[in-house]
């Protein structure tokens, strides 16, 4: 189901676009960034690109629910033997799963501008692309969840790349940001796979990296199971939902 849906994902013009666009343009500011103030070869301008464009494409996660609304097969989705979680959850993934398209482009690109990608640890790296994929996939299913209930969902999406960004610590993180609150940024999943992502590290690190993207992850997996039960609830109970 999730191979299915991420090929329809993928035929939408848009989506496509959207993918293109983001890893595209987030690219394009680094590449003129390192020129202006002499960035080193080394600098992960890909990967930082790469993670942009998949969450970017995983925003859509906030109306692709009332989407399918629009279209008339949400009540299909929902109203079936089994758990519409299981049948959801595929529809949600398929914008984690296109995204990370973002990677191979972002890293052609950057070659292509001089800037080819460095890869310290191929197992750091290969953890991190599952890692973030998780990740996203666990944060969209919250957000699915918790925009369905609003008809605004489309208008809102936009709202939601930065403020993941900039707590994931994509671009670093500020000096002298106290402990207890750097601490409080890994309980979004993905900052753990970012930081997999762009240091690439290995031994107590990497494990300690790796425990923390599964847990926070997990947890919002939890929350979104509950979060979706509840839209069921309206939906299919109350009937203060519509699925038509």
């Amino acid at each position: 189901m999730l191979w299915f849906h991420a090929r329809l994902f993928g035929r939408n013009t848009y989506f496509s676009q959207l993918l293109v666009t983001s890893t595209l343009a987030i690219l394009a500011l680094q590449v003129l960034a390192a020129h202006a103030n002499g960035v080193p070869d080394d600098e992960p301008i890909w990967v930082r690109s790469a993670i942009v464009g998949t969450w970017t494409v995983c925003t859509v996660a906030a109306g692709i629910v009332g989407f399918q609304r629009f279209q008339g097969t949400l009540v299909h989705l929902v109203m079936t033997p089994g758990s519409p979680t299981r049948t959801l959850l595929p529809l949600v993934g398929s914008a984690a799963t296109f995204g990370l398209l973002s990677f191979p482009l972002a890293a052609l690109t950057a070659a292509v501008f001089g800037y080819a990608p460095r890869i310290s640890s191929w197992p750091a790296l290969l953890a991190g692309a599952v890692a973030l994929w998780g990740a996203c996939l666990a944060v969209s299913a919250v957000v699915a969840a918790v925009f369905v209930l609003t008809p605004n969902a489309f208008t809102y999406q936009g709202l939601l790349g930065v403020p993941l960004i900039l707590v994931s610590g994509v671009f670093g993180v500020p000096a002298g940001l106290p402990e207890p609150l750097l601490a409080v940024t890994y309980g979004v999943p993905t900052t753990a796979a970012v930081r997999l992502l762009l240091e690439q590290p290995s031994g107590p690190r990497f494990a300690w990296l790796v425990v923390l993207s599964l847990a926070s992850t997990l947890l919002w997996f939890v929350a979104s199971r509950s979060a979706m039960r509840r839209a069921l609830d309206r939906a299919r109970v109350t009937g203060t939902l519509e699925v038509i």
